[in-house]
């Protein structure tokens, strides 16, 4: 075990803040030894009943490494739950304390662990030792960070279903045929004396494009996974005094942006953020488009345009009275960024037809936001969500760098069992190197260092 995870650490476990209850976690081979330093002669007598909580005045240790206030000092009356390993978050002999919200009882708390014995725990680092002790694999311990940062139910419920094993069984069903191919590979070359028959290169080829197949399959899920972390962003475009403010709030149901009959009032781009059913959209309101615009406008409309550049979905905006005119300019949209035209101020037309709003009347509205559920179905959230998929750009490099090694196999049928050897092996690499089967001190730190302290 590296020096990292070596030793008994602590920290506290919840948001700091007033709130009924806060967690301290302790964890280490020496937890129930530094505990006990904490509590009064046998609340934690052996042998331990693992898993069971028991109320218990917590004290400064009589005997700190530190400094602090007199041995005995009571510091808060706490529920103590000891966990012994393996059944613990992180395998290892684990206490928590339960004690009372506010900054000081946690604080107080933690700092008597480490007088007594422990040392703070770094960003990520339970849950690193989690990992590194069989408890989650690296895309669980991933999706745990998804969890706690999860600001819609959409997201939160993908990223449960990722650390529950959804993302691990599907590179699991990738892995098995391909690890067993390479079996029957290898066992043909070490037996080739005794005419041992390894798989035909039909059975090769068919293996290989199932797997091919699969990873396609979770490829195209990886959009999916950006708009479930950032929410699917749509911009709101259009000239000035098409309605885009008013349009803007009637979706939020709230008024969120400044509306005025004068045209170009919109100078900035105006974020907020819409959850429908329990996905998460961020709507853009921005600044009119036309090319006469001068000065702070001007501004507005070179921001409206950098919007654009990271949309996901465009609402072009033209009023009813206004058909005529042509669709506003979006050539900065992304490639294949869909473009929805919308109607706005339906209520001078009755006749109207296609995608017709009106702010005033609450017209269309419902129906809009069914149109951008729609859009958030198109782009595979449903699918991920039910899969527990969450690519992120880690994940998809690996895969990539799978499908390139497969398209090299099946681009050469007739390469000799050493170089499919070779290549089989390199893509199972790759496949580890998600699952946290193959990992360097690097990997761990760059994931685990985005964690907060005491997760």
């Amino acid at each position: 075990m590296a020096i990292l995870e070596s030793g008994t650490v602590v920290a506290v476990a919840t948001p700091e803040g007033e709130g009924g209850l806060a967690v301290v976690r302790l964890s280490g081979p020496e937890a129930l030894a530094v505990a006990r330093r904490l509590l009064s002669a046998g609340a934690l007598a052996d042998p331990v009943d693992s898993h069971r909580a028991r109320l218990a005045l917590v004290r400064w240790p009589a005997r700190a490494d530190t400094g602090g206030p007199e041995p005995g000092t009571p510091l808060d009356q706490a529920l103590v739950l000891p966990m012994l390993a393996p059944a613990s978050y992180t395998g290892e002999d684990t206490v928590e304390f339960f004690c009372h919200g506010g900054l000081m009882p946690a604080r107080q708390i933690a700092a008597a662990c480490r007088a007594a014995g422990a040392r703070g725990a770094l960003p990520g680092e339970f849950t690193r030792r989690a990992f590194l002790n069989g408890r989650l694999s690296l895309v669980q311990a991933e999706a745990v960070a998804e969890l706690i940062a999860a600001e819609h139910a959409a997201g939160a419920r993908a990223a449960l279903a990722q650390l529950t094993g959804g993302l691990n069984r599907q590179l699991a069903a990738v892995e098995g045929p391909l690890r067993d191919l390479l079996a029957r590979i290898e066992g043909a070359l070490e037996f080739s004396e005794e005419d041992a028959v390894g798989p035909s290169r039909e059975d090769v080829a068919t293996t290989l494009r199932a797997a091919r197949r699969q990873i396609d399959d979770l490829l195209d899920l990886a959009p999916a996974g950006r708009l479930l972390r950032d929410g699917v962003q749509v911009v709101l475009v259009g000239a000035p005094n098409v309605g885009k403010s008013s349009l803007f709030n009637a979706l939020l149901g709230a008024d969120r942006a400044l509306v005025d009959p004068e045209a170009g009032t919109t100078r900035d781009v105006v974020t907020a953020p819409l959850e429908l059913d329990g996905v998460l959209f961020v709507l853009h309101d921005t600044a009119g488009l036309r090319d006469r615009a001068v000065g702070v406008e001007a501004k507005g409309v070179a921001r409206t345009r950098e919007t654009v550049a990271g949309a996901d979905l465009v609402l072009a905006l033209r009023p009813v009275t206004d058909r005529a005119q042509p669709a506003p300019a979006l050539g900065d949209a992304p490639a294949g960024c869909p473009v929805l035209p919308v109607w706005t101020k339906g209520d001078l037309d009755p006749a109207a037809t296609g995608m017709v709003t009106s702010s005033r009347t609450g017209q269309g509205i419902e129906a809009l936001r069914r149109a951008l559920l729609d859009h958030a179905r198109a782009g595979g959230v449903a699918a991920a969500v039910a899969r527990g998929v969450i690519l992120n750009q880690r994940h998809q490099d690996r895969l990539l760098a799978c499908r390139e090694t497969i398209d090299q196999l099946l681009e050469d049928p007739g390469a000799g069992d050493e170089v499919a050897a070779t290549l089989l092996a390199a893509t199972l690499q790759e496949l580890g190197a998600i699952t946290g089967r193959v990992f360097t001190e690097q990997l761990l730190g760059e994931i685990f260092s985005r964690f907060c302290v005491g997760k």
